[in-house]
Formats: C-alpha cells, structure tokens, sequence
C-alpha cells in the first residue's frame, strides 16, 4: 500500500533578525532535543561546539520553504506515510541544494535530522565523513518550527495518531541569506 498525497509548496521571505527575535529559543529548545534519539550522534544536532545564534547572526534574510504532503484520504496508516514523507524530504534537500548554489552566502536549513549517512561518523568520534552536506535544521538551531508553521504559513503542526497517518505533513526548512 503506498501513502497517496498531492505536494503543496509555500514560501515565505523574512528578516533572520525577525526569525530571531521571535522564533529562536535555543535554551527552550535544547531539552526536546536532548530526548531525541539523534542528540549527540550526529554532527548536525547538538550539543555543539559553536553558539548556533553565531550562525543566526551571520544572515539578513530568511527564506522559508514549506513542502506539505497533504493526504488524499484520512486515516491513511502511519507506516506508509512515513515512507513517502522520507522519500519527498530527499526531494525538498534537492531544491534547497539548489537554492543555496544559486544564491551566493547562503546556507540552507533542513528539516529535521541529518540523513546522509546511515550511520553518523560522530557516534565513532570521527569528523563527519561528508561535510559538504552537513547543514542543520531549524530545530537544531533552537528555532521553533511549529511556532514558525503557525505565523508565517497559517498552518497548525498535525502528528500521526493510533498507527493513522494526519491529514498533512510538513517539511519545513529555509535558506539563510546574507
């Protein structure tokens, strides 16, 4: 059985200081993350060696990308779901790739964890085996992505429930610019 959807795509321009001020809470956010079972395994969540408001402060602009995999019918099973929502963040990292090589000094942030490598190179102590793909999410960042769905796409986050997939996911993620 295959998860049946259609792909919504919105857009959103914004000041990085705007996003900051309203949206960044690294503190806040870092004890969600600390539960998560990515937490100090891969090199783009954290803990970090680095200030990620270093990162914030280093960009004017925000471009918000928002992919929604918006079901077909309710009550679609969670599992399939989650496969196709793997599948389509492969193509969202693509345009967001391209975003980022056509607009110079930019940096493209990506929603939820890394997944370029089946196993992350940190777990082992090394340096991260692919660094010309390592970017980090929002989240990572101490960005609240549900808070930014809400105000700048006007959607509300929707979590699967009882194996039953919602009637939408969405991927969200931007490009940082200078």
């Amino acid at each position: 059985m295959l998860f049946q959807y259609h792909i919504r795509e919105m857009t959103v321009e914004t000041s990085a200081e705007d996003f900051v001020t309203h949206f960044v809470h690294v503190e806040k956010f870092l004890p969600f993350c600390q539960q998560c079972s990515s937490y100090n395994t891969r090199w783009t969540c954290p803990p970090f060696d680095f200030d990620p408001m270093t990162i914030w402060r280093s960009y004017t602009g925000l471009r918000l990308y928002a992919r929604i995999l918006q079901a077909d019918t309710p009550e679609q099973p969670l599992d399939v779901a989650v496969a196709a929502l793997k599948q389509e963040k492969r193509l969202y990292r693509e345009l967001l790739q391209r975003w980022e090589q056509e607009t110079p000094e930019s940096q493209m942030l990506l929603a939820g964890t890394c997944d370029q490598c089946e196993t992350c190179e940190k777990v082992q102590g090394h340096p991260c085996g692919r660094p010309e793909l390592l970017r980090y999410s929002i989240e990572a960042l101490g960005g609240d992505v549900e808070g930014c769905l809400q105000h700048y796409f006007h959607l509300p986050m929707l979590w699967g429930r009882d194996g039953k997939a919602p009637d939408y996911f969405v991927l969200v993620g931007g490009l940082l610019t200078k």
